[in-house]
């Protein structure tokens, strides 16, 4: 799979979560602060890989920065999927599955394909906006 294809899907899940931010207020407080804490792990991973991919942009073979943009993007699925964990009695049957979904678009069993040097720039540019509405669901959460 593409990195520019993982974070497509990643932006995809990020509004999902950011357009549920009413449902998830409804949360008891305890529940609330561990999804806003994993969203704010999340989003500093997030920041974290758009370095990497920055990096990348400048130096497309550069592979140690491939595997730590890699690494990043997998650490969110953990998240995520402890998300879920968290949600999993809270969420009707349809947005629990489309989240589940999601989840498992994140396909790691191929090693993804670097990005070209074209193609660098639109995956920080989503990697940036992922960060920032994890934030924001962080930010409405903790409230």
């Amino acid at each position: 799979m593409l990195f520019t294809e993982l974070t497509k899907r990643l932006l995809s899940l990020a509004e999902t979560l950011a357009r549920w931010s009413g449902t998830l207020a409804a949360l008891d407080r305890r529940r609330r602060l561990k999804v806003a804490r994993y969203a704010r792990r999340i989003a500093d991973t997030l920041a974290r890989a758009a370095e990497a991919f920055l990096e990348l942009e400048k130096d497309p073979g550069d592979r140690a920065a491939a595997r730590r943009a890699l690494r990043e993007l997998g650490r969110i699925k953990g998240y995520v999927e402890t998300i879920v964990a968290v949600l999993r009695h809270h969420l009707d049957g349809r947005k629990l599955w489309g989240l589940k979904r999601r989840l498992d678009e994140f396909d790691f069993g191929d090693p993804p394909q670097l990005p070209c040097a074209c193609g660098a720039k639109a995956t920080v540019d989503r990697l940036t906006a992922a960060e920032g509405y994890f934030r924001a669901l962080a930010d409405s959460l903790a409230a």
